[in-house]
């Protein structure tokens, strides 16, 4: 009926007038949800909705909180503390050339706004030289300008694939640093203003008709552009094609204003990770702590850049994580089962009286209530009790050592000690092998990583991985972090360990599941239908180390968030144990390209022969080394055969494109379509050469 139903209040729209509000708006009082108390906030609002407001004039601002400036701050704390260094970010120069090859590179995992698969794969292809094309880039990554053509043409207008065009002479300055396509509103507003006279006022109203396509207000803006533009001599046909071309593209512009602020902070966040990686992963630790998956990222981030990241530890660990002689330390709030006030008790105590010396030692100094059995057993599990003694020696020691020390802790308060008997003797405060501890094997390796997954939230001492990685590699065509949406319905071979496996029955009444399989690159989940789940359901379990092959899906479920529904799975026609000879027969086909400038120094081509000599694997090389006109290219044969993917491959491609300083290797995986009985929509086989986006 066209009633107000309700009030609902905007979580941070601000209204901002010169004067007192309630002289240009009527106001009424909110009740909020309560505070952890449980008692009720009261805040002002305003009676007219957010359209309103601002057709009276009135400035509406969104204030958002943003994670992002927490890193940046905390990174540049970490600067000083490390370094000494204070870095004012209005001074970084806007043209770094390692920031450059880092988006490039598309290495952009924590960098703010790039991210996501989807735009890594578009920074890969456009290959940012300044930071107007950052800011293209995330004007360009939305559904409108994907689908209606406009990322391609700004890409081969950029690369020189394609010549620029520009509708007339005089919209060049307005087109110029877009190569030719209307990216932004602020360019229509520009062009209406140039082209047919428009006030800036009048070009707003023409931005938002178009934009949100006011079939009514277009047309009487279409008759004053076309009059405008005549007017100042340009004929009527070419008037009409400028304003339907306008109109075409305002459908999918967006605010260059908006963008370039974001530019700005995806900047500063990629500065900051290529030039001081160690501080600014740190901090990035420290604002994702709570999200296990972003922890994970970011530990893998540190090991392809050769940061050593320590264990949690009792004696050396704060609260969040640290830098520590160039390396990077867990914080105690990152183990699970251990709360906020223990966490204050063991820091508190430690900087008061120094290391603790045992686990008898911890049990005796800190209160018991608070440190109880459950921290004690997660602070061991999780390896923060390491410089106390071996884990599952002090596993087995709990009960004991807590008993004796309710023991002490008892004849202290009670008075019944003399001054030399209120601490157990210097041997059992040192040595937790003492009386206490019995002789038993040290804990299994694969119950001690168990345990660093579920507390920490992955294997951070080792990976069960790690030892089979070269074999692993032979058997698999595809790591976790290189299957993207645009590898929809062609096969990838994936292998890895079986995370976690969530059971479903259909509506036909049938068992299937969704896997989490995780390599040493990334977590990816695999879709398990039920034919293959009755044929293979004894190796879904928690912690078995499977070859998956299956044909990449990229459509979003009902549900779905925005990172799950851009995120690529995999459905798998079949699954085989790790040491099955099954996939003996399966043949990998990938290449490494090595573009390698005509000015290569002969000491640049030492260095890039050691690397490849690290890296070896059972990869092809192809090096193609540009001179003045022509490109030599040469297959270096069966010597120096590479690992493409995984770990070694990405820790050799960042040394060679730093070698070079600048974007070098390409890896090509030749992959062929899924059978047509796997297709939803019969379509034909055929073959697809691509080049992933790496970590």
């Amino acid at each position: 009926e066209g009633l107000v139903r309700h009030a609902s209040t905007h979580a941070a729209g601000i209204v901002i007038t010169p004067e007192p509000l309630q002289r240009y708006v009527p106001l009424q009082a909110s009740i909020t949800r309560g505070d952890k108390n449980g008692q009720e906030k009261r805040a002002v609002m305003t009676q007219y909705e957010m359209n309103a407001v601002q057709k009276i004039g009135l400035l509406k601002m969104d204030f958002l909180g943003l994670r992002n400036l927490s890193i940046i701050e905390d990174t540049l704390k970490n600067l000083e503390q490390t370094r000494g260094l204070t870095l004012d970010l209005a001074q970084i120069p806007w043209d770094d050339a390692a920031t450059f090859r880092l988006l490039q590179a598309a290495d952009t995992n924590g960098v703010f706004q790039l991210e996501s698969p989807g735009l890594r794969r578009l920074l890969q292809d456009m290959r940012p030289t300044s930071f107007e094309d950052i800011t293209a880039a995330i004007a360009l990554f939305r559904p409108g300008p994907l689908e209606g053509g406009l990322v391609d043409q700004y890409m081969k207008c950029k690369h020189g694939e394609q010549d620029i065009v520009y509708p007339l002479p005089q919209l060049e300055p307005i087109l110029k640093e877009t190569y030719g396509v209307i990216v932004y509103q602020e360019q229509v507003m520009q062009i209406a203003s140039q082209l047919a006279g428009f006030s800036l006022g009048e070009a707003d109203v023409l931005r938002a008709a178009m934009g949100k396509k006011k079939k009514d207000e277009m047309a009487k803006m279409r008759a004053k552009f076309i009059a405008g533009a005549v007017s100042r001599g340009v004929t009527e046909p070419k008037a009409t094609e400028i304003f339907d071309l306008m109109a075409f593209f305002a459908g999918y512009g967006f605010n260059k204003s908006h963008s370039a602020a974001y530019a700005v902070i995806s900047y500063q966040t990629a500065y900051l990770k290529a030039n001081y990686p160690l501080e600014y992963l740190a901090a990035l630790l420290n604002n994702e702590a709570g999200n296990y998956d972003k922890v994970a990222a970011a530990v893998l981030d540190c090991h392809t850049r050769d940061i050593e990241v320590l264990p949690p530890d009792v004696n050396n660990s704060e609260a969040g994580f640290t830098v520590q002689d160039g390396k990077i330390r867990y914080g105690l709030a990152v183990i699970k089962n251990v709360g906020t006030h223990a966490i204050e008790l063991l820091l508190t105590e430690r900087r008061a009286k120094g290391p603790f010396k045992s686990l008898l030692d911890l049990t005796v100094r800190v209160d018991p209530r608070e440190v109880n059995k459950r921290v004690l057993e997660s602070l061991i599990r999780s390896g923060a009790t390491d410089s106390l003694g071996e884990r599952g020696r002090l596993l087995a020691s709990i009960d004991r050592v807590t008993d004796r020390a309710g023991q002490i802790i008892g004849e202290r308060e009670s008075g019944q000690t003399s001054l030399f008997g209120m601490l157990p003797d210097a041997d059992e405060m040192d040595d937790p092998a003492a009386g206490l501890i019995s002789a038993m094997p040290p804990m299994p390796d694969d119950e001690r990583l168990r345990g660093e997954k579920e507390l920490l939230g992955l294997y951070l001492s080792d990976h069960p991985l790690r030892r089979i990685e070269q074999e692993l590699h032979l058997k698999v065509d595809t790591y976790a972090n290189q299957v993207t949406p645009e590898m929809e319905d062609f096969e990838v071979r994936i292998g890895g360990v079986i995370k976690a496996v969530r059971p479903v029955v259909t509506k036909a009444g049938k068992a299937m599941a969704f896997v989490q399989l995780e390599d040493l690159t990334a977590t990816i989940e695999v879709i398990v239908f039920p034919r293959v789940f009755e044929e293979r359901r004894q190796l879904l379990l928690s912690d078995t180390v499977v070859i998956v092959r299956g044909k990449v899906d990229a459509r979003a479920a009902p549900g779905d968030d925005e990172e799950r529904a851009e995120a690529a799975k995999v459905i798998a026609d079949e699954i085989l144990a790790f040491d099955d000879a099954g996939h003996e027969s399966w043949v990998r086909n990938q290449v490494v390209h090595l573009d390698v400038p005509g000015d290569a120094t002969p000491v640049q081509m030492e260095t890039l022969q050691e690397i490849l000599g690290r890296c070896a694997g059972p990869d092809r090389v192809v090096l193609h080394l540009q001179r003045a006109d022509q490109v030599v290219d040469m297959d270096l044969g069966e010597k120096f055969r590479v690992q493409g993917g995984g770990l070694a491959g990405d820790r050799a491609q960042r040394e060679i494109d730093t070698l070079f300083a600048r974007p070098v290797w390409r890896l090509e995986v030749i992959r062929r379509r899924a059978p047509e009985r796997q297709l939803n929509g019969g379509r034909q086989p055929r073959t697809l050469v691509g080049s992933p986006a790496g970590a």
